[in-house]
């Protein structure tokens, strides 16, 4: 249903339809036209079916919230309220913008669509028009709160005496109310008939028989548990399963099955909820549903160009406020949160980059406080100091020993004197680490997400260096950044960056979540908030990074005993373990378990030494025990980086 809503002398068109094939993806989209121009933004966006039950359930939040104000003014109201949800100014702005089934503007406020298409009708199609459109039950004192704004004279005994009389509408013990329309209901013909008629599947009723096993219906706690196993479920296919159980087709049998009260059992069962779709969820989802609500939120938002706004003028006594907020919080506040709080500004407002930097450069000057990346600002020495050097344990050691001619045994060597393979290899993003890498480029867009390997060494530290991460992964500006983690179950980590020796710290409880010792695989996803990442392990390994644990114990008994070892004979040792050849990767990060060295020295002992070999076409390494009389290949001493 097509719909416009007028907002800052603009009117915004907004529809939703459904994309044909067989996810059905809901498309929205969002016009905003000017009397005199026409439309001059138009953009159509899809959401998956995962994606619609976050929104709707976002939706259900709002009009919960729209419904006991009554009239809304000021959206920070709502967000305030909706705020230990998850859901701030900008996501409710979207949200509220984006669905005209639920939500309408009139007289410069945000209400209820159902409110106002509710005007004139009678009181029962009211009732179940606004319970539909809250989708889910509904509490009736909203309800009656809805009503009494359509008409003054309605009560709470008018409501209830309705829905007494009508067919439409249900009501558990707990006073939440539900639509006939999310229900199983029978004329209690054959099978295949009531199942077409509800569009139910034979197939679903039996997956969700068979999951359940035999349930008596007539027992609210047996139907309650049958729910919780069979979660997520579709709310008519599990009716359907109560239906044949209490409904049999003998035509001699007793019919017991009453949609209501059955229905006001299951929409009454703690530890669930209704969705979009008809199906019932376990409500352990339900911060998952939030989190995808907001990105949900940040794709819709609808952006209005208002030709005469113009960016805010930051007073100094405003700043005053803002640097008393960031010294007041327990942790650190956005500048985007504090154009959002002090300003009602949001990301989807026009003039929201140059407002954003208007706020960030005055909070730069201000001494009190610190910016520590993207639009984050903290409390001064907030920096933890472990964070501001480079631990001890990455620092490379070195050996003197030396062979019978006198010269080092562990010598690196210039670019020349290094195959051709290893040259290109010593750039690679695995082969560099913290203390020995360079600036990896990036493509002129940066990536939205990266494929990151674990190395055992910032396992144990809870480290992970940003040389696997492309430039302008993190931005630039500050040496000491906080980084905000986000798992996909919602879980937020605070990390820090040391982008002087780059350098992330702070992540050893995740890691240690993972019993891989050393190649484990996670990907970081840039978010549209700077400084914050989806992190998510990966069902894999590196090929070349991985140790398995038994093979860990091997190269930790070899450290055992390596004082007396020299590099080059560490390397021998690990390289007897590969007969059939190793990957340059594998062998500096085997030869690393048992001694701090950085990728030039293995790639050079690799390179000089004639008990080294590869093969034609190979990329792997071999050793030859019987060619270690031989030693170092004196060709190459003079590409010898002298110490």
């Amino acid at each position: 249903m097509p719909f416009w809503i007028i907002q800052g002398g603009f009117a915004i068109f907004l529809t939703r339809r459904r994309s044909k094939g067989p996810r059905e993806n809901a498309i929205i989209e969002v016009r905003a036209r000017s009397g005199r121009r026409g439309f001059h933004l138009a953009k159509a966006i899809q959401i998956n079916p995962e994606e619609t039950i976050a929104r709707e359930f976002a939706d259900r939040l709002i009009l919960a919230e729209l419904s006991e104000l009554q009239t809304v003014v000021k959206l920070s109201e709502i967000a305030d309220r909706l705020s230990n949800h998850g859901l701030g100014l900008a996501a409710v702005r979207s949200l509220l913008a984006s669905n005209p089934n639920k939500f309408a503007y009139s007289e410069r406020r945000w209400i209820p669509a159902a409110r106002l298409e509710g005007f004139g009708r009678p009181l029962s199609e009211a009732i179940k028009m606004t319970i539909e459109r809250f989708g889910g039950p509904m509490p009736l004192n909203l309800l009656v709160s809805e009503l009494q704004l359509l008409n003054p004279l309605t009560t709470e005994e008018t409501v209830l005496r309705s829905i007494e009389r009508g067919v439409d509408v249900g009501i558990t013990e707990g006073n939440l109310l539900f639509s006939n329309a999310w229900a199983f209901r029978t004329k209690n013909d054959s099978v295949e008939t009531e199942l077409a008629r509800n569009k139910v599947s034979a197939s679903e009723v039996e997956e969700i028989e068979k999951k359940i096993g035999k349930v008596n219906f007539t027992d609210a706690g047996e139907i309650v548990e049958a729910l919780q196993k069979a979660a997520p479920v579709s709310a008519k296919a599990f009716g359907a399963v109560a239906w044949k159980a209490l409904n049999p087709q003998d035509p001699k049998a007793f019919l017991r099955y009453d949609w209501r009260k059955f229905y006001a059992i299951v929409f009454a069962a703690e530890g669930m909820v209704y969705a979009a779709g008809g199906t019932i969820h376990s409500t352990d989802g339900m911060k998952k549903w939030l989190m995808t609500a907001v990105k949900v939120a940040e794709r819709l938002a609808p952006t209005v160009e208002i030709e005469d706004a113009a960016p805010i003028e930051v007073k100094s006594e405003d700043v005053d406020r803002m640097v008393k907020r960031i010294q007041e919080s327990e942790a650190s506040i956005t500048a985007t949160k504090i154009l959002e709080d002090f300003y009602e500004i949001t990301p989807s407002v026009k003039t929201f980059p140059d407002d954003l930097e208007n706020v960030m450069a005055a909070l730069r000057t201000r001494s009190e406080v610190l910016w520590v990346g993207g639009d984050r600002f903290n409390k001064k020495d907030v920096v933890p100091e472990l964070v501001m050097s480079v631990p001890d344990i990455f620092k490379f050691e070195t050996t003197d020993f030396k062979d019978d001619e006198g010269e080092f045994i562990d010598s690196e060597l210039n670019d020349d004197g290094l195959s051709s393979t290893l040259r290109k290899l010593l750039n690679h993003p695995l082969a560099m680490d913290v203390l020995d890498q360079e600036a990896v480029g990036g493509p002129k867009s940066a990536a939205e997400d990266v494929r990151c390997v674990l190395k055992s060494i910032h396992r144990e530290l809870g480290t992970f260096p940003t040389c696997q991460l492309p430039t302008g992964f993190i931005g630039e500006g500050v040496d000491f950044q906080e980084l905000i983690f986000i798992d996909p179950n919602g879980r937020e980590v605070q990390a820090w960056a040391n982008m002087r020796d780059r350098l992330i710290f702070g992540l050893i409880d995740w890691f240690y979540e993972n019993p891989v010792e050393s190649g484990a695989v996670f990907q970081l996803t840039r978010t549209s908030k700077p400084n914050v990442y989806e992190f998510a392990w990966l069902d894999q390994t590196d090929p070349v990074v991985f140790i398995t644990s038994q093979r860990m114990e091997e190269m930790r008994e070899l450290q055992s005993r390596s004082e007396e070892l020299s590099t080059y004979d560490i390397l021998r040792e690990v390289m007897s373990h590969w007969p059939k050849g190793a990957d340059y990767l594998t062998l500096l990060w085997e030869v690393n378990v048992v001694r701090r060295s950085s990728r030039r020295l293995v790639a050079s002992l690799l390179s000089s030494y004639a008990c080294f070999y590869q093969r034609s076409g190979s990329p792997v390494w071999h050793y030859d025990a019987k060619k270690v009389e031989q030693g170092f290949d004196k060709t190459k001493r003079k590409f010898i980086l002298r110490r």
